[in-house]
């Protein structure tokens, strides 16, 4: 399986940069950018956009491993609607009625896991 990290990687070495060189152009450290490119760490979702940007790459080749699957991390961080409505437009899914469903169903995600969070929290309290 291809990582997050490894395509990072590649791109970057295929433009011929530094890390530090990547890093002062998405305006990050170059401490992060390591940590992408080790998968010690995942880009935001407007960092992901940046990468996508800059290397002229879609953001679903970068998430997705070799079988096509897209990573389930994505849906840590809840400003990805907006990629997951620009992912669904990138398949073919023209439908409004198939976005808008997949748009609320991520958000009923990002409520369980708040739920999830408060109930370990109340737990961890006890």
């Amino acid at each position: 399986m291809t990582t997050l990290g490894t395509k990072l990687r590649k791109l970057r070495d295929g433009k011929k940069i530094s890390q530090s060189e990547i890093a002062n152009i998405l305006g990050v450290s170059q401490s992060a950018y390591n940590k992408w490119e080790a998968d010690q760490a995942r880009p935001s979702s407007d960092n992901l956009l940046k990468i996508s940007d800059f290397h002229g790459v879609e953001i679903k080749d970068l998430l997705e491993d070799n079988a096509g699957i897209v990573s389930n991390n994505i849906f840590k961080d809840s400003s990805i609607s907006h990629h997951i409505f620009n992912y669904a437009q990138t398949v073919n899914m023209q439908s409004p009625e198939l976005v808008d469903t997949i748009l609320k169903n991520q958000k009923d995600i990002s409520k369980l896991i708040e739920l999830q969070s408060k109930l370990i929290e109340t737990l961890l309290k006890k």
